[in-house]
């Protein structure tokens, strides 16, 4: 199967980029903006998510049923996400339709609508998307060790925002920021499938009629933190847990090293933690690692869910796994299933033209280039077992860990003396 990439810049700014391969029927298209959590003041918490909502509510020419029926007639379909540092509407259709997703896509971004009665209207849903995270005890954890990771780095910030920063939105407010972030100069457009790079030039520059100026380079620091280690007791049955600390950005070779490290120590069935944990004394059903990066940072992430009374040992027992890795390494036979897994994950995931999509969009928005899969395969394969021992005693750092526990107030809470390793 062969893949062809391709790259241009349109006169005002905006990047097009695509992965073809004539093989495929279909083409994933993704309209990127860079935009995100971390851009936001912090009277506008929430509000790049919420504006990806309220796209969809209706454009100076179609209405949010029109703007749904004009894709799902013609057999395409569309999603969109909000994140800390990113933005992305992403279509899927045949290659004949490539001309109407563009078109309709183009229309969201921009001439929406924005009318008063929608925003009051997307406000309640988001209050209902606010309360539907509240109830999972596990998306609380996980945003809390963000927080407590982070400090006030805008990467801290959370993306839903909270009923308040959303409750105080103004139409006004909301227009300003749109025009400040969704300029040309921060729009990727970037395909993957059976797509002809040429038509998608041509179609994205008459149809994507953006300004020109460039969106505010400020990011506002987080000023709502928490400690280090914290507990947050709430009505659930189980212990959520969260072990974290800062790790390498998307820009740093080591990376792949930590993406080894987490895998060793809890990306499967045969990792360590699972193994120790789950399989060897059935204290928890969910334990796992990973780590994730951005610009300019990234987190390295252990979480468990486990009896209340047994949250401390749970947490000793981490330790205990995470003091023999440092002190003895990794195993050949535990780098080389590491790195098979790692491999497995990106070759069955880049089946998808969709994850082929987002995975150029991606190298375009943080490294401005085309890295070629066996170039990042390559890399990965060539981390030997004394990096990942350095990455584990950089990273697995006691001393600057932070520990985030959610559980009832019958909880053995763990405390900062048990972080032993």
């Amino acid at each position: 199967m062969s893949f062809v990439y391709r790259r241009d810049v349109l006169e005002g700014g905006i990047r097009v980029v695509s992965e073809s391969n004539r093989d495929a029927r279909s083409l994933a298209l993704g309209f990127w903006v860079g935009v995100g959590s971390s851009c936001e003041p912090r009277n506008l918490s929430g509000v790049s998510h919420f504006i990806e909502h309220i796209l969809f509510k209706g454009t100076r020419k179609r209405s949010a049923f029109e703007i749904a029926n004009a894709l799902e007639s013609i057999g395409a379909t569309i999603d969109a996400f909000a994140g800390r540092e990113s933005t992305a509407f992403i279509c899927r259709c045949l290659p004949e339709q490539l001309g109407r997703s563009v078109d309709v896509v183009g229309d969201m971004l921009c001439k929406p609508a924005m009318r008063r009665d929608a925003i009051e209207l997307e406000k309640r849903v988001i209050f209902e998307e606010i309360r539907n995270y509240e109830d999972s005890p596990e998306d609380v954890v996980h945003e809390l060790i963000a927080r407590s990771v982070w400090g006030a780095n805008p990467l801290a910030k959370p993306i839903l925002g909270t009923m308040d920063s959303v409750g105080g939105f103004s139409r006004k407010a909301v227009l300003s920021y749109f025009r400040d972030h969704y300029v040309s100069e921060n729009i990727i457009v970037a395909a993957s499938g059976n797509v002809d790079h040429g038509r998608l030039v041509r179609s994205v520059g008459r149809m994507l009629k953006v300004p020109k100026r460039a969106g505010p380079p400020d990011r506002h620091p987080y000023e709502d933190l928490i400690p280090r280690i914290h507990s947050d007791k709430r009505k659930v049955s189980q212990c959520y847990i969260c072990m974290g600390i800062e790790g390498p950005s998307y820009l740093e070779d080591r990376r792949f090293a930590a993406l080894l490290l987490s895998m060793v120590l809890g990306g499967g069935m045969t990792s360590r933690l699972f193994q120790e944990v789950r399989e060897k004394r059935g204290l928890a059903y969910s334990v796992y690692c990973s780590a994730d990066f951005y610009h300019r940072s990234g987190i390295f992430v252990i979480f468990l869910a486990v009896d209340p009374k047994k949250a401390r040992h749970c947490v000793a027992r981490v330790s205990k796994e995470i003091r023999r890795l440092k002190r003895n390494g990794v195993t050949g036979d535990e780098l080389r299933s590491a790195k098979q897994q790692l491999k497995g994950n990106l070759l069955l995931g880049l089946e998808s033209t969709t994850a082929r999509m987002s995975r150029i969009a991606r190298q375009e928005f943080y490294v401005g280039e085309y890295v070629p899969l066996e170039t990042s395969l390559k890399r990965a394969m060539n981390v030997r077992g004394d990096a990942v021992l350095r990455e584990a005693r950089l990273i697995l750092d006691a001393s600057r860990f932070s520990l985030v526990t959610v559980g009832p107030s019958s909880t053995d809470f763990p405390t900062e003396s048990d972080l032993d390793f």
